[in-house]
């Protein structure tokens, strides 16, 4: 038994719990939030899933809407692929694409550049000038775009997402969940046009004054994790650092989306090799087989 006094100590600093939570920003709702002891990730993103041969390993928060941040231009290629492709057109490049937010692949007002080294630039720099060259060549008009886009991703059954912006970029009525991006993450890669992009670990493109624009690709797993074949990267305030990379190893696929990660690099890293070596040991325990897997 404890003496009264630490007793009486011990209250008063339980009662202040909830007060030192609020300060800390916590608030009294996740103080009592379940904690899933058998997932080890589950704090390693605000939403996430980690997907083995068309079976989920660990996840969370999988269908709460948030920002995705540049992974819509995974959508946004699709739109563009599917818009009477001609990649040798050579697309202008308008004020509006060439001073546009970063990261930029450095495209000026008034050049021309072809449409696969714009497709190119987007999905392995995400530049968001040569996002923008794409959807006002296609549609004309970044709503009109948005069209397209929101019309695709019905398409493939994204139920719980919406867009408003080719390239990503935080809008009201800009959202997705974890579920609806694997949906989109596994029709991009299904292009083979999009899947070879997005292997790419660096890339050159030249534009109609003969600026040559060399890139690296944004996601540092490429090269860095054997078996990575891409995907795609992102990132703004709102969304936080997200990712979806799907790497293969002896026939075994991984698909890994991260919303929100503080230590994105470093998580998907640990995440992807721990999938791998749950074949190595053995049968898994019973899982949730996903659509479209």
């Amino acid at each position: 038994m404890l003496p009264p006094l630490a007793l009486r100590i011990l209250g008063r600093g339980l009662r202040a719990l909830p007060a030192l939570l609020l300060l800390l920003g916590v608030g009294a709702a996740a103080a009592h939030a379940p904690i899933d002891s058998h997932d080890p990730y589950h704090r390693s993103a605000s939403a996430y899933a980690a997907v083995l041969d068309g079976e989920l390993l660990w996840g969370s928060n999988m269908d709460v809407r948030r920002a995705p941040a540049s992974l819509t231009k995974l959508l946004t290629a699709l739109v563009v692929l599917d818009s009477d492709w001609q990649p040798d057109a050579l697309l202008p490049v308008s004020h509006d694409a060439a001073h546009t937010t970063r990261p930029r692949v450095g495209l000026r007002t008034g050049d021309t550049v072809r449409a696969d080294d714009a497709l190119t630039a987007m999905l392995m720099h995400s530049a968001n000038d040569a996002c923008l060259v794409l959807a006002e060549h296609v549609a004309g008009s970044l709503p009109a775009f948005a069209e397209r886009m929101n019309a695709r991703a019905a398409a493939l059954g994204m139920q719980d997402s919406h867009f408003e912006h080719p390239c990503g970029f935080d809008a009201d009525g800009q959202y997705s969940t974890v579920n609806d991006l694997l949906r989109l993450a596994k029709a991009a890669h299904a292009d083979p046009r999009i899947a070879q992009i997005v292997a790419q670990e660096q890339a050159e493109i030249r534009t109609s004054s003969g600026r040559r624009l060399s890139f690296h690709n944004t996601n540092q797993l490429l090269g860095r994790l054997d078996g990575v074949l891409g995907l795609k990267t992102g990132f703004t305030n709102h969304a936080g650092h997200c990712l979806i990379a799907v790497a293969e190893q002896s026939g075994h696929r991984v698909w890994l989306v991260l919303l929100d990660s503080p230590r994105r690099w470093w998580t998907a890293h640990r995440i992807i090799t721990d999938a791998f070596a749950t074949v190595a040991r053995g049968p898994r325990p019973q899982t949730t087989s996903l659509a479209g897997s």
